[in-house]
């Protein structure tokens, strides 16, 4: 038997556990002994025949290949077989003359590269795509797959074989959708003792290799990854929920704090550290509001509150969309939610870092200095998004002023309500996943699973027009929704990816096996059957996603099947986290 087996990156301790088993019982072993570290032949027997590949022709392979066809042969290949690995041409050869062979696979350097600078490629906001490639040399690259046209992405990018050749690299890649001041990294011989990590701009490639001296065994990386933040993942995100965990009220991540001084700095770190959340300093505050402002959940100033007000002015859109803005004295004695106090948890934040503090909170909102119930601090604790951020107002006005309010509501609301609440239909605020054409306040419940099935090929715009039919249908908002869900051979479905994308929603998938199990009455199709071994795809997706059951049954057009299901949800009259 032939084994095709990964021998990773450089480090020996990370070839797999198979890969080392291999070497130990292996009888022969034909290594690739210019980039196989050499270490890794210790785990073979004293008796092992070792040769080197680096000195062969693929002819001279192949013989011993056959020579030792009844032995147990190990062809070690640096990295991953599958990448630049030359073993199709061999696999071709020992099928022709029938000798068995099988591939195990390898760490990767542009993994073990990842691991060192430590960096993520697929991060949220930034990029969700990385391109594997290499500059055409003696080896040529199809046209469609040049530097220039993969750089027209703007992904991250992974480039193989190509240090040699950095000057023309630096500039195919500036003629796509990178520019000089893109990240970039070169990171020579990944996991080795001798690795090097080159951290430079894009604009900046070709002379920093060349002051280096690195001509080979380096991995190219291109991409904002290198440096920019993103948004948070949504799969742990504690306010997203899926069917093996229960979202809740609220996030204690995504706390960006911004100090100016040394005293100011102390306190950030002390309260970075009991949050939890990140500290700055040493950024001017407009910059650091504006990096900031689309994707943290709070902006703490330590310093003066004028500071915070013209920092976050020029990007204020609306109260259901703000982050909490708060700003403390540098002595801690005072915390004041300036923005998002209700539906942005300010006022929730105030208190809590008070508490940790020994600090006062300084809670202005009219609801909170009245103490009566405030339905955008509920709303929010409960998980609800609001249509119409405008009809607070009167809600709140109407508590004020000592009256009463009547909430209808499609879920049983646990406990005693709020004085000045009542339960019972036609209420000035409306609690459902569907919506409706009266004047009340609607708050729509975020337990919505989306599971869609479609027809090879669909673009995602085809899957927005039906998307916004089955709304329309179902008078359902799209806030309701937290994830997609459909079967695995959906995986990599362009026109869902596309869909996902533009909602800013994941998008998960099961296999038939675990679709069929799905206990409940669905909309069964032989046709679907036949095609993916289960009987209905969209609706058994979206009640295994939410973990509860069918709220709006399968939809079609134009090739699509959308449903929608529901988490369990028990809402209460808990309206403040103290």
């Amino acid at each position: 038997m032939i084994h095709f087996t990964g021998a990773g990156c450089g480090s020996p301790d990370l070839i797999t556990l198979r890969g080392a088993q291999q070497l130990q019982k292996a009888d022969v072993v034909i290594y690739a002994g210019s980039l196989v570290n050499p270490e890794l032949l210790s785990l073979c027997r004293k008796d092992c025949r070792i040769y080197d590949s680096a000195r062969l022709t693929l002819e001279e392979i192949l013989s011993l290949m056959k020579q030792y066809r009844d032995k147990e042969v190990v062809r070690l290949h640096t990295g991953d077989p599958s990448l630049y690995g030359a073993i199709k041409e061999q696999m071709d050869l020992l099928e022709q003359e029938g000798i068995p062979f099988d591939v195990t696979p390898g760490v990767s350097s542009f993994l073990g590269a990842a691991a060192s600078l430590p960096a993520e490629y697929t991060v949220p906001g930034i990029s969700q795509s990385l391109i594997l490639t290499r500059m055409a040399g003696r080896t040529k690259v199809p046209e469609s797959e040049s530097i220039h046209a993969l750089a027209s992405h703007g992904a991250s990018m992974a480039v193989f074989l190509s240090a040699g050749m950095l000057e023309g690299l630096q500039k195919e890649l500036l003629s796509g959708a990178y520019t000089e001041d893109t990240p970039a990294a070169i990171v020579y011989k990944a996991t080795w003792p001798e690795e090097r990590i080159l951290r430079c701009r894009l604009g900046d490639l070709a002379k920093t290799g060349e002051d280096a001296g690195i001509r080979n065994t380096a991995l190219i990386l291109v991409g904002d990854f290198l440096q920019k933040e993103g948004e948070r993942s949504k799969l742990y995100d504690p306010s997203f929920s899926t069917g093996f965990r229960k979202a809740q009220a609220s996030s204690a991540g995504d706390i960006r704090i911004l100090s100016f001084t040394d005293r100011g700095e102390a306190l950030a770190g002390r309260l970075a550290s009991i949050l939890p959340a990140k500290a700055d300093r040493g950024i001017p505050a407009a910059d650091w509001t504006k990096q900031y402002f689309p994707t943290a959940r709070a902006l703490v100033f330590i310093g003066a509150a004028g500071i915070a007000v013209r920092s976050a002015a020029p990007y204020l859109r609306s109260k259901a969309e703000d982050p909490a803005i708060l700003v403390l004295d540098e002595d801690g004695r005072f915390v004041v939610p300036l923005l998002g106090g209700h539906l942005g948890g300010a006022n929730e934040l105030a208190r809590r870092i008070a508490g940790l503090l020994g600090a006062q909170a300084v809670i202005t909102t009219a609801t909170d200095t009245a103490g009566v119930f405030a339905v955008d601090e509920w709303a929010r604790c409960q998980r609800l998004a609001l249509l119409e951020p405008e009809r607070i107002l009167p809600v709140s006005s109407a508590l004020l002023r000592g009256g009463n309010i009547t909430v209808t509501s499609d879920f049983p609301i646990e406990g005693a309500c709020p004085p000045g609440v009542r339960t019972g239909e036609g209420g000035e605020v409306r609690v459902s996943l569907h919506t409706d054409d009266t004047p009340a306040l609607h708050l729509v419940p975020r337990i919505g699973a989306l599971g869609i099935g479609c027809k090879k090929g669909i673009s995602g715009e085809t899957i927005e027009n039906v998307f916004a039919a089955f709304l329309q249908k179902n008078r359902l908002s799209e806030k309701c929704i937290t994830g997609v869900y459909s079967i695995d051979r959906k995986a990599e479905e362009p026109g869902i990816l596309s869909f996902c994308r533009r909602h800013g929603w994941p998008f998960m998938t099961f296999s038939a096996e675990e679709l069929a199990a799905v206990q409940g009455d669905f909309s069964a199709s032989s046709f679907v059957l036949d095609a993916v071994g289960v009987d209905n795809v969209c609706e058994r997706a979206a009640v295994l996603g939410s973990g509860g059951k069918l709220a709006a049954p399968k939809y079609t057009g134009n090739g699509v099947s959308l449903a929608l299901a529901e988490a369990p949800f028990a809402p209460d009259w808990r309206w403040k986290n103290e």
